[in-house]
């Protein structure tokens, strides 16, 4: 489609493209040889001569495609030249519009494409299965949560006996003092153990299975009571 008869009022003679095709029928030539003795695509040739400028190379290679060829049908190139500027000037601002308009359908439907919602679907698909799994890993080798309600750290006391409380996980296994204590289904627990004169060292620790050991150690004094005088 040539896209400059309806603006040849603007021309003083006949677009780029008419006299080029003009030329070459004037001489009974087809375009197939003559793209091949200029070396030139005959696509750009046929561009040249329907007036399709935006299927040229862009900048000097157009230029260069339509010089030429209008050397090669005996035209005057400078002529030539002029008018094709004349033509690219015409077109430019609506090509730089059309140019514009497509980029922002582009950003704008960017997000829309099928193809970028799938990948990004499977990338967030991915990154929570391996947060998920880290999440997991994290908690099967991190030591239980212990938390020792009684007794108090550095507690004295003139009792020969002590209640040990407090807290740890559901899953884990305690020890106090080398001795298996049962927790409830919270992971609760309570032992009554004996005391002696002097320090007592308690260490308790929560193990689970595939997970690092959480001990806690209390020491308590146990102080003699002085005896009453009557």
């Amino acid at each position: 489609m040539n896209l400059f008869k309806a603006n040849k009022i603007y021309l003083d003679s006949q677009t780029v493209a008419e006299q080029l095709r003009g030329a070459r029928q004037a001489k009974k030539l087809k375009l197939p040889p003559i793209a091949k003795k200029l070396n030139i695509s005959e696509e750009y040739l046929t561009a040249l001569e329907k007036g399709e400028y935006e299927r040229l190379p862009h900048g000097v290679y157009g230029k260069n495609f339509l010089r030429e060829y209008a050397l090669f049908l005996g035209l005057n190139y400078k002529k030539l030249s002029n008018d094709y500027d004349a033509e690219i000037n015409l077109i430019e601002p609506k090509r730089q519009k059309n140019l514009f308009s497509k980029q922002i359908v582009k950003a704008r439907h960017l997000w829309a494409m099928p193809k970028i919602f799938k990948n990004i679907l499977i990338f967030l698909i991915i990154s929570v299965c391996f947060i998920y799994l880290g999440y997991r890993i994290n908690k099967i080798i991190s030591p239980p949560l212990l938390i020792i309600n009684q007794p108090a750290a550095n507690l004295t006391t003139g009792q020969n006996s002590l209640l040990v409380a407090g807290q740890t996980e559901a899953e884990a296994s305690l020890m106090i003092n080398g001795q298996t204590v049962l927790t409830d289904k919270n992971g609760g627990f309570s032992q009554i153990i004996s005391l002696k004169n002097g320090i007592n060292i308690i260490i308790i620790t929560a193990n689970k299975k595939h997970g690092r050991n959480q001990t806690i150690i209390r020491q308590v004094l146990v102080k003699d009571q002085p005896l009453l005088k009557n």
